[in-house]
């Protein structure tokens, strides 16, 4: 949570708070601390903290004041909600969840750089339906050293390629362009597949690593929705065609649990498509796992709306190029509000300078070139040239709005166009579907993974929302690992370290009879 708080004009002075000497600072609660900065918003450079872990919180409603003492730290602290706000209840809620919890950086960090592990020869290959990570295991979890978008470029000579080459202009003039594991319906398969590209996937990412697969083994990591018939076919191709020595294969919940170090809580993994999985001693709650195909596309096609609405009809926003360059300016320049009406509040009285500056350097633009624009309020013309491309983009008073409006679907998905619950609505569903004596510790370990899960401002959000729906005794925490992009590579980096994968990988010999307990069975 956060949002202004007044503290005594010495911080810490018993005297000060006596006297009623107040001074307003803007505050944030987030893993275990609590942070304060000097401007009047959030960045990521707070000029103070305390430690909250462990300590006692002393409430006094009729004062709206709250007391933090104790903790590893001797905390001793005054806050006073200022009158008026109406969130002293929220703000005794987050502050007691932080002060009660014991989870404080617990989560995997990499090492750079990364040493190849000296005994043990495992691949890890993760696919997703928007990109695929790939790497050797190391001593220590490391990130990946293969990353690509999940796209493949099919020729009109058969000829298949894959990742960023395949939205090279010279490739795409004969070419069409795919998918190769794309997320559909809920309610039907929920991925399908196109064999072939998928296996050149498979084949870059060993290119990529400069192996032998028939001296090492593999563990794949698969979504949570992946089909039986589509793990059937990627164990074929590892095995069988690749001629990888062994395979293992994990969904990537129970991994992004093991990255943030607990057995025991909710992943809410948000991507293309939103996962949201409760898992009790490592092990999957079933009849609790939410699953829609909503997510990113939601946010980037709301983004397109606002854009095109200012546009004069001259940029589309279909190409894919175009999509790249509108997930592009998603990733830098929106966020979620905290508090959705007091951000257009503030929006309008500001006057409408709410500017992003997005730099294309990282597209090696030319000389002749435009190295980055901003996304204004105010009228303005603009040209992007990204390689062979031109783009002229204008921009009016209502599109700095959608760097906030755009992601707010999360929590009001009628802003979509969705007839669905709210996220925080759907993670309350998750825990309470959960065994019952283990709700409060997965209210308390809510894990955030997933590119979406990058926005800033939605780990707040989503722990406000959640507290509004509980008990006020329940603590409840949203975590969130600074590698939580890559939070699945890194907990298969753990398993593929760990005797659970010796005991459990699959080779050619074993394969038949794996694939017929598979389809008798529910993975």
């Amino acid at each position: 949570m956060e949002g202004h708080l007044e503290v005594p004009v010495d911080d810490r002075s018993i005297y000060a708070e006596l006297q009623k000497n107040w001074v307003q600072k803007y505050f944030r609660t987030r893993d275990g601390r609590l942070q304060w900065f000097a401007s009047h918003f959030a960045d990521d450079t707070p000029v103070g903290e305390v430690l909250l872990s462990g300590c006692e919180v002393d409430a006094n409603k009729d004062e709206n004041t709250l007391h933090v003492h104790g903790g590893r730290n001797h905390v001793k602290m005054i806050l006073r909600v200022p009158p008026g706000l109406n969130v002293f209840d929220k703000w005794r809620k987050a502050i007691n969840s932080h002060a009660g919890s014991s989870y404080l950086d617990a989560f995997v960090n990499p090492v750079f750089p990364p040493l190849p592990h000296i005994t043990e020869k495992v691949a890890i290959i993760e696919l997703g339906s928007c990109s695929i990570r790939a790497g050797v295991l190391t001593m220590e979890p490391s990130l990946p050293q293969s990353f690509f978008p999940t796209i493949a470029l099919i020729k009109g000579d058969g000829k298949i390629i894959v990742g960023a080459d395949a939205l090279l202009p010279e490739n795409c003039r004969s070419g069409e362009l795919i998918k190769p594991l794309r997320a559909t319906d809920a309610s039907l398969e929920r991925y399908v597949f196109h064999r072939p590209a998928l296996k050149a996937c498979l084949q870059k990412c060993v290119t990529d690593l400069n192996i032998d697969p028939t001296v090492y083994r593999v563990l794949l990591s698969v979504p949570q929705n992946i089909p039986i018939a589509l793990i059937i076919d990627l164990l074929k191709i590892v095995l069988e065609e690749l001629r990888f020595q062994g395979a293992a294969i994990s969904r990537q919940p129970n991994l992004i649990l093991y990255a943030y170090d607990v057995t025991t809580g909710v992943v809410v993994d948000i991507g293309d498509c939103l996962n949201i999985v409760p898992i009790v001693d490592g092990y999957v709650v079933d009849s609790a796992i939410i699953s829609l195909p909503y997510g990113a596309t939601q946010i980037v096609n709301a983004l397109q709306t606002k854009l095109a609405e200012s546009n004069i009809g001259v940029y589309t926003f279909q190409s894919p190029a175009e999509r790249l360059i509108l997930r592009y300016v998603m990733e830098q320049a929106c966020y979620v509000a905290t508090d959705y009406e007091e951000e257009v509040t503030k929006y309008k009285s500001s006057g409408g300078y709410m500017d992003a500056t997005i730099s294309l350097q990282q597209f090696k633009p030319t000389n002749e070139m435009v190295p980055s624009f901003k996304v204004r309020i105010r009228f303005q013309y603009e040209k992007i040239k990204l390689n062979q491309y031109v783009f002229a983009l204008y921009y009016h008073r209502t599109v700095d709005s959608a760097r906030f409006t755009a992601t707010e679907g999360l929590f009001k998905p009628k802003r979509w166009g969705l007839d669905t619950k709210a996220l925080h609505q759907l993670v309350f569903e998750a825990v309470q579907s959960s065994p019952i004596d283990n709700r409060k510790t997965l209210f308390r370990n809510i894990c955030l993974a997933g590119g979406i899960s990058l926005l800033p401002g939605l780990a707040e959000r989503l722990e406000v929302e959640v507290a509004s729906l509980v008990a006020p005794i329940i603590h409840t925490q949203v975590h969130l690992s600074p590698w939580r992009y890559n939070a699945a590579y890194l907990g298969a980096q753990v398993i593929a370290s760990s005797n659970q994968f010796d005991e459990k990988y699959i080779t050619l010999k074993s394969l038949n009879d794996f694939i017929a307990n598979l389809q008798n069975s529910v993975f």
